[in-house]
């Protein structure tokens, strides 16, 4: 898709309509799809980073793979997510998920090209067209240091045998194959520099309901969130997040278990984060890994 991107009125559904982006609502609201950046890989292609804000902060949405899910090119289609959570709740700083997966274009791709991602939903349309025709949207994709904090993406694996790697670009384990309701067990390893905060990475080691990222005086060094990314029914995560702390153990372990049969993809997002969500706020630090599952009856 090359040449200039122009909106059509119909991918700004917002006139004439009773919500508005700060009012935030327990359910009948959008969700919006976000380009948040690109960065470059060594290789010399590009990934485009795009996540969602679902402007619901107790109603999820499936929007399946389709005519109201889709991204052009085609041949960029079907990494996105179907399954879309309510906004995050306390104490998450940014109310949004970024970043849930990349799209990788070559290295020629041209800075006036597109890759544009559309959801459809209650009779309204949404897109957002990702690109390299800005360097404001470049960002950094393994570590980062501003304002005196140094970040760094984990090293997750998948255990007890599985793949490892880091960054966004993503790590993909699977397929595994599992019964409809029987728990099926992960298990991830996390190492890697824990970012700091503050030059020398001096911080108030007392606890502070304020501040749940100090547990006992130890600060939290990552944060390892589970969802479901794609698939036909239900996935419960036990427990949907693991904190890891500084000098405890690197291992974070859930359970899930799948309501119907058929092809999932879970994701996991373990972000260096001692703060409130602080590598979000830099577009840098975290790891995504995805996890195909094929589930029976």
């Amino acid at each position: 898709m090359a040449g200039n991107w122009t909106p059509l009125r119909a991918q700004h559904p917002t006139d004439g309509m009773e919500w508005m982006f700060s009012n935030l609502r327990p359910s009948g609201q959008p969700v919006i799809p976000i380009f948040d950046g690109w960065y470059q890989k060594a290789d010399g292609s590009y990934d485009l980073c795009f996540g969602y804000f679902n402007l619901n902060t107790k109603e999820s949405l499936d929007i399946p793979l389709g005519t109201d899910n889709f991204i052009e090119p085609k041949r960029f289609d079907g990494a996105q997510p179907t399954h879309f959570m309510p906004v995050p709740g306390p104490p998450n700083l940014y109310r949004r998920y970024f970043c849930t997966f990349p799209v990788n274009v070559p290295a020629d791709f041209g800075k006036t090209e597109r890759v544009v991602w559309t959801l459809r939903e209650r009779g309204k349309t949404y897109s957002v067209p990702g690109h390299l025709g800005s360097i404001n949207y470049r960002i950094q994709e393994l570590s980062a240091k501003e304002a005196g904090r140094s970040s760094a993406a984990p090293l997750i694996k998948f255990l007890p045998d599985g793949p490892e790697g880091r960054g966004r670009s993503g790590v993909k384990a699977g397929p595994i194959t599992v019964a409809a309701g029987s728990a099926l067990p992960l298990t991830l390893s996390v190492t890697g520099p824990p970012s700091v905060i503050g030059p020398g990475g001096v911080m108030d080691a007392d606890d502070d309901e304020e501040r749940p990222y100090i547990r006992n005086g130890k600060t939290r060094a990552w944060w390892v969130v589970w969802a479901k990314h794609q698939g036909p029914g239900d996935v419960t995560f036990s427990p949907p997040s693991v904190d890891l702390w500084k000098g405890d153990t690197s291992t974070a372990s859930t359970k899930a278990t799948f309501s119907a049969p058929g092809n999932y993809v879970l994701r996991v997002q373990a972000i260096d984060n001692p703060g409130e969500n602080g590598s979000y706020q830099f577009h840098c630090c975290w790891t995504n890994g995805y996890v195909n599952v094929s589930v029976t009856k």
